[in-house]
């Protein structure tokens, strides 16, 4: 993997938790904060 892809890919990876921590910062019940985590988890972990 080349320098410039793994630069992105951190990049790619920082712009996707910080999304993920807004997303969770805005939920109104924990229901959906629980959701928004079910999700992350499936397609990122």
């Amino acid at each position: 993997m080349s320098m410039i892809s793994r630069i992105r890919a951190a990049r790619e990876t920082a712009r996707r938790n910080r999304a993920i921590e807004r997303a969770l910062r805005s939920a109104n019940t924990p229901a959906l904060r629980d959701e928004i985590l079910t999700i992350a988890q499936r397609h990122y972990g």
